[in-house]
């Protein structure tokens, strides 16, 4: 696949494999140079949201909703059962990436005797459910690494095998405050008709410091 590759290629290509239609492979493409993304004044954040003016060229074009799993030390299992500790470095998430987030809330119904309803005790809210999924493809402007769908399959495998959480940074999550998430499951299935491609699925969940008092 060659740079400059028509945009309009993979949101077919997503189309036709999730039944989405029109999708936006990454969302928000930054059409107009003069476009700066504003902060979320809405959103109350533990940390600052990063400088998304630094963000990753793909195919000749700036990509707005991208994320990465961040460069940190994890601890990995050895085959004996041991832990390891592993250096991961940045990883950009493939192009065609599509993220949907979902968070349930911790809610008890009790019905009202000779009324009508339920009196509603809400007692706090879950885990984001974070649903990861796309297709690798090959990409000329990433990281050496990284340029080839085996390149970028690594990746995700290894960091799907790390023993923790994993650090993430990105719009789409800093927006929920999430900067954590725990992978779950991770699926490889072959694209029909694109031997150079592979599409990728990871069931994850978020992941929060949890502070008990003595």
């Amino acid at each position: 696949m060659q740079k400059g590759i028509d945009i309009n290629f993979v949101s077919k290509l997503l189309a036709d494999t999730y039944f989405i239609d029109r999708p936006r492979y990454m969302p928000h493409w930054f059409i107009r140079p003069t476009y700066k993304s504003l902060p979320f004044t809405d959103v109350e954040m533990d940390t600052p949201v990063p400088d998304y003016d630094k963000a990753p060229v793909r195919f000749g074009q700036k990509t707005f909703g991208a994320f990465w799993l961040k460069d940190d030390k994890y601890n990995a299992w050895e085959i004996d059962g041991t832990v390891k500790e592993v250096r991961l470095g940045d990883f950009l998430m493939p192009l065609a990436t599509l993220v949907d987030f979902a968070r349930p809330k911790t809610v008890t119904k009790t019905p009202t005797l000779g009324g009508y309803g339920t009196v509603k005790e809400i007692y706090g809210l879950g885990d984001w459910t974070v649903s990861i999924k796309g297709i690798i493809i090959p990409d000329p402007d990433n990281k050496p690494a990284f340029r080839t769908v085996e390149g970028q399959m690594d990746a995700i495998q290894k960091y799907h095998e790390i023993a923790g959480s994993i650090n993430v940074e990105g719009q789409l999550f800093a927006q929920r405050n999430i900067s954590r998430i725990v992978t779950e499951n991770l699926t490889f299935t072959p694209v029909q008709g694109f031997p150079n491609m592979m599409q990728y699925s990871i069931d994850a969940v978020s992941d929060e410091d949890l502070f008990l008092s003595l």
